[in-house]
Order: structure tokens, then C-alpha cells, then sequence
């Protein structure tokens, strides 16, 4: 009979994400909150229950300041004059007629990341199906 080969223990999963500004911020707002609350009821504490409440409003108002910045920052650049000629360039080619160019911006892509075997294996399994 032949003994079951043991592994050795899986090491735990890496963290994806990297803690934002923002979440920080977020973060050290919670923990002075937790701390305040079994502090509520007792009046001799009212002047550091309400000096820990502004200290995390004011780590709440830091949070949505850096959520704007990083915000801001995945914002696409302008486009530039001669990229915006070669599209309307491309565009008259295209239509053949007069046209007007409103406006011309970088999209990033719906989906960042695509499984192109599992589009084709759900395209095959669709189209193999006949509607009657």
C-alpha cells in the first residue's frame, strides 16, 4: 500500500492591491472612531471624543482629496493638434463629404483584461445552437 505524498503548506496569497493614500486615510479614520465609541456615554471624555471626531473628519476630507488626485491622474492627456488633424484627415477619407471633428479623446479599454479562448469557446457554443 503506498502512503499519501504530503505537501508542504501553501504560503498565503500575496496582497493584489497596494494600499492607497486614500484608503489610508480612510483606514485612521475607522480605527479613531472604534476608539471613541465605549468612550460616548462618559462626560469626563466629551473634549477627547469630540478632538477624535474632528481628527477623522479631517482624515475623511484628506481621503476625498487624494481619491480626486488619483482620480485626476487616470484622466486622459489632451489630444494633441496633429493627432487631432491625422483623425479628421481620416475621417474625410472615410466619409467622402463634408464633416466637422467636435472633439477627439483617448478611451482606455472596457475590459483590461480579456480571456480570448473563453470568447471563442462561448462563440462556438452559441452559434452551435439553432433557433427554430
Amino acid at each position: 500500500m503506498s502512503t499519501p505524498a504530503t505537501s508542504a503548506p501553501t504560503p498565503p496569497a500575496p496582497v493584489a492591491d497596494v494600499v492607497t493614500e486614500g484608503e489610508l486615510h480612510l483606514g485612521k479614520a475607522l480605527v479613531l472612531i472604534q476608539r471613541v465609541l465605549p468612550r460616548l456615554d462618559r462626560i469626563e471624555d466629551s473634549a477627547a471624543v469630540q478632538a477624535a471626531l474632528r481628527q477623522a473628519a479631517a482624515e475623511v476630507t484628506a481621503a476625498c482629496a487624494a481619491h480626486e488626485r488619483a482620480i485626476e491622474a487616470l484622466r486622459p492627456a489632451p489630444v494633441d493638434a496633429e493627432t487631432l488633424a491625422l483623425v479628421a484627415a481620416a475621417v474625410a477619407v472615410v466619409l467622402g463629404r463634408p464633416h466637422r471633428v467636435l472633439g477627439v479623446q483617448k478611451v482606455a479599454p472596457a475590459v483590461m483584461w480579456v480571456n480570448a479562448w473563453a470568447i471563442e469557446g462561448r462563440f462556438q457554443h452559441y452559434s452551435s445552437h439553432k433557433v427554430r
